[in-house]
């Protein structure tokens, strides 16, 4: 069993993840590479994958709150 994740653990997370989505905006807003939704959706999806390798340790929980579904 993995340990559970620290906060450090966790900011550094966050931190692939701003990576990822920076990098899937900058591929979709670049409308002269071809590849640019590939390559988006690539980012995206490693995105997605890392949401749920972190959480995993963890039991679901609500989306209400201050950064929930109320945004």
């Amino acid at each position: 069993m993995k340990r559970k994740p620290t906060r450090r653990d966790l900011l550094i997370v966050i931190g692939r993840l701003q990576d990822l989505i920076g990098k899937s905006t900058a591929a979709h807003g670049n409308d002269r590479d071809p590849n640019g939704f590939e390559e988006g959706m690539k980012a995206l999806d490693e995105a997605f994958r890392l949401c749920i390798e972190a959480s995993s340790q963890d039991d679901p929980v609500s989306q209400d709150g201050p950064w929930g579904s109320e945004r």
